[in-house]
């Protein structure tokens, strides 16, 4: 009944100063500030505070970035790198003859060179500049400087021709790093997954304790009203102090069930205000239908789905590609290393280091370098080591197949069976409830006992409570079902809960 309604329905047994008085008191009170009223929390609205504040989400993003920022240091590989070097050396000849007796020698060299993946080839690139001094006791049978100065210019390209031909070993490293990248941000969006589920199932306990707190509460109203009943029969004379006694045991019995149902309630509550970390959730109530029913698609489309679908799965797919990608990497090791080089060089030498700039001087070569494993040890036993991998990997996706299938059967039967349990709870309550009817009409008629009256009530909301649970362990069970399919995260567009 509304405020309105109390004080406006007497209004025709009030005087017109108590009718002025009641009209003033309701419009103050209009103006008194409503807390009582719960806000409410909806899954989707409990999720998405989970999104905002735990850590997990960041965390859990960071390990894909983390694996693609290590993939990026293997394109160091690949940078042009400078090399310089500085040498001063001194040097006493043993034969004086026809060399000088000291010679000093100070030289410069610096170059780059650089490893192109798209070939496998390299290509350095040197230039060095030397100052040497000679020192003679006695005088040389020929003319030879004291001091002159040498300029000279490499270009220098080698050409892989069967081992790490295409470059095929220099990103090795790298294509396979790129699999493991993709299986961080797989594996990632399943352990987000997993913590939903964990936590969206702490929301269906928080949302059944709500529920048996409400019927618990009708149920103790109802031991009240019986118990004042009772008192009022008794004080009357209809009844005997043993139907007090009963109806008073049942209200204390109720009592001490909401206590304990509020008291879990209170525990969850500051659990999940905690995991939230709003204070919010303290104050508010869930807001889910326990009691909906769900549909699931059929066994076989359901099973054909998951295998198309499923993360794990998918997982275990990139590992069997990066496995095939380092075979091809294992058969190329055991090739030859035949390698094309050639070298350009220009130079020069004089006796002033300003004519030593003049580079007239040219060689150039070219030539075959082959290097071949006799045993070839190490190449065949990687791949014999790859080979057992990708059996070893094979059969793994088989075992993870059929648990994901043997789970997806049990989970879709006992949604199944589940829904009609439920069927049956309504029609228990339904029952429960016209008994009660009936053993209140012949307790009422002085023919029973207020015994089978008070059994009737706690047999009715007993019932109430089993159906209760039985739709939180529905709701839990279609909660596993859509974590099974990956239909609670979808990494791809971020989190977002499936309805």
């Amino acid at each position: 009944m509304s405020i309105f309604s109390i004080f406006i329905c007497p209004f025709r047994q009030l005087s017109g100063g108590v009718i002025i008085f009641a009209l003033i008191a309701v419009c103050l009170f209009g103006f008194l500030p409503v807390s009582a009223v719960a806000e409410s929390l909806t899954k989707e609205a409990f999720v998405a505070l989970l999104k905002k504040s735990h850590p997990l989400f960041e965390k859990e993003r960071l390990t894909s970035a983390i694996e693609k920022e290590e993939q990026r240091s293997y394109l160091g590989d690949a940078d042009w790198n400078l090399s310089s070097s500085l040498t001063w050396s001194r040097e006493e000849a043993t034969i004086t003859a026809f060399s000088p007796d000291i010679s000093k020698s100070l030289s410069l060299q610096t170059g780059v060179n650089k490893q192109f993946w798209e070939t496998g080839g390299r290509l350095s690139a040197t230039y060095a500049i030397n100052r040497s001094s000679s020192s003679f006791e006695q005088a040389p049978l020929f003319s030879y400087p004291d001091t002159f100065y040498e300029n000279s210019v490499e270009l220098q390209y080698s050409q892989p021709l069967l081992r790490n031909r295409g470059g095929k070993l220099s990103r090795l490293q790298y294509d396979l790093k790129a699999f493991d990248v993709d299986a961080a941000g797989i594996q990632a969006a399943e352990n987000i997954e997993e913590f939903l589920a964990e936590s969206i199932s702490k929301y269906l306990d928080w949302v059944y304790l709500e529920e048996q707190k409400k019927i618990m509460s009708r149920r103790l109203g109802l031991s009240r009203r019986e118990f004042e009943r009772t008192q009022r029969k008794f004080n009357a004379y209809l009844v005997d102090s043993a139907d007090v006694m009963r109806s008073k045991d049942a209200l204390n019995t109720w009592r001490q069930n909401l206590a304990l149902v509020e008291l879990q309630l209170t525990a969850l509550k500051e659990e999940l205000s905690v995991l939230t970390q709003s204070s919010a959730v303290l104050d508010a109530e869930p807001e889910f239908n326990l009691y909906a029913r769900h549909r699931p698609e059929s066994l076989a489309s359901a099973r054909a789905r998951l295998e198309n679908s499923s993360r794990i799965l998918k997982i275990l797919e990139l590992r069997k590609k990066q496995l095939d990608v380092n075979a091809v990497g294992v058969r190329e090791t055991g090739k030859p290393d035949l390698s094309l080089i050639a070298a350009v060089t220009v130079k020069s030498a004089e006796e002033s280091a300003g004519d030593s700039f003049s580079f007239d001087k040219k060689d150039a070569a070219v030539g075959l370098q082959l290097s071949v494993p006799l045993e070839n040890t190490t190449a065949k036993a990687e791949y014999h080591r790859t080979r057992l991998q990708t059996l070893q990997l094979g059969k793994e996706r088989e075992d993870v197949t059929l648990s994901l299938e043997a789970s997806l059967s049990s989970l879709h039967t006992q949604l199944n069976k589940l829904g009609e349990v439920l069927e049956l709870n309504l029609e228990q309550i339904e029952s429960a409830r016209l008994r009660t009817i009936e053993e209140t009409k012949i307790y009422e008629q002085g023919r029973g006992d207020l015994t089978f009256v008070i059994m009737s009530r706690d047999n009715e909301e007993s019932s109430k409570l089993t159906y209760a649970e039985n739709a939180l362990n529905y709701q839990k069970l279609w909660l596993q079902f859509q974590a099974l399919m990956d239909e609670l995260y979808e990494e791809e567009q971020g989190v977002r809960s499936k309805e």
